[in-house]
């Protein structure tokens, strides 16, 4: 087929393309609209001239998908002599898809910000689990479960590390969405932990991209169930507080002001923490083995909210969430 120019520089048409007439409007991706490419693909407004090998080589779908004739006009259906395959997904997503897939550094420089980072994983998360493209995906999940771990080692790493960020409210309902989307469910519990700590009059209001009454009638209900697990835990080793075995000062270790004193200002908090690491532990004024003693306490009940973390937030536990990862 002869190669015709449109005035504008979009393609030229094949005359007599029902299929290519019926997107006159479309218009050749600046970025992907190489001049080797084998195949045109038409997402939305934008047609991309890629490399089929390429594509078929990270995707099954896709090697399936250029096997299978599009319309029974086929031959027709061609720009520049390349066919044309028309995809039904999100330009800007594609765009991102295909950075991901042509250029091997493009995850080498992250942006900070959750909001942006959601922004740079999002279509390509969308889009490498609809194609199946595995290696995007698992590399989409390694950076989601950077910022919301899926294992108590993850989240004390997190936890204490001197530049963590605060998650913003509209930040978190974007991710319980995404990971609900595309079924990376391993991220929930955590999620729905940083919602369920948020204020009561976020979480009821109700913004455009929020999740569901029904999501956040599970964090309110979680919250509630958090708040009992931190008075369980910090009653445990500190209003319930005992010396230790070991302790060589049991009446002066005995008397436990210090630590209901510190079970009081936990109990007059206002959002729920009880995975967060008590760290006053000189405001309970006991010996060192008295001390050593409640944080081999506090550090297992922690251990145990995390491991309950996914039931209170009525998931699978973490074993069936990590099965469909």
């Amino acid at each position: 087929m002869s190669t015709l120019t449109s005035q504008e520089g979009k393609p030229a048409l094949a005359p007599g393309s029902k299929f290519v007439r019926k997107h006159l409007d479309a218009t050749r991706s600046e970025e992907f609209w190489f001049h080797d490419g084998s195949i045109i693909l038409l997402v939305g407004s934008q047609m991309f001239r890629v490399h089929q090998t390429v594509l078929s080589t990270h995707s099954e779908v896709f090697a399936g998908l250029f096997t299978v004739p599009q319309s029974s006009d086929k031959e027709k259906d061609m720009i520049e002599g390349c066919h044309v395959v028309q995809l039904h997904d999100n330009p800007t997503d594609f765009v991102d898809l295909l950075k991901g897939i042509y250029s091997p550094s493009h995850f080498d420089t992250l942006p900070e910000e959750l909001g942006d980072v959601l922004s740079w994983v999002s279509g390509i998360l969308r889009l490498s689990t609809k194609y199946m493209v595995l290696s995007l995906r698992q590399r989409c999940l390694s950076i989601l479960k950077a910022k919301f771990p899926t294992t108590f080692a993850d989240y004390a790493a997190q936890a204490t590390h001197p530049h963590r960020k605060h998650y913003k409210s509209d930040d978190l309902m974007r991710v319980v969405l995404l990971a609900q989307e595309c079924n990376v469910l391993e991220i929930l519990p955590y999620a729905y932990y940083c919602v369920a700590r948020i204020g009561l009059s976020r979480i009821v209001s109700e913004p455009p991209g929020d999740i569901s009454w029904k999501q956040k009638a599970i964090c309110l209900v979680g919250r509630e169930r958090l708040r009992w697990a931190e008075m369980s835990l910090s009653h445990s080793f500190l209003f319930a507080f005992r010396p230790a075995t070991s302790c060589r000062t049991p009446g002066q270790c005995g008397i436990g002001h210090g630590p209901q004193k510190e079970w009081r200002a936990i109990e007059a908090g206002r959002s729920p923490h009880p995975l967060k690491l008590f760290a006053r532990w000189d405001a309970l004024h006991v010996c060192a083995e008295c001390v050593a003693s409640a944080q081999k306490q506090h550090q297992a009940g922690r251990e145990e909210v995390w491991q309950h973390l996914p039931i209170i937030f009525e998931l699978d536990a973490w074993e069936e969430l990590r099965k469909n990862a």
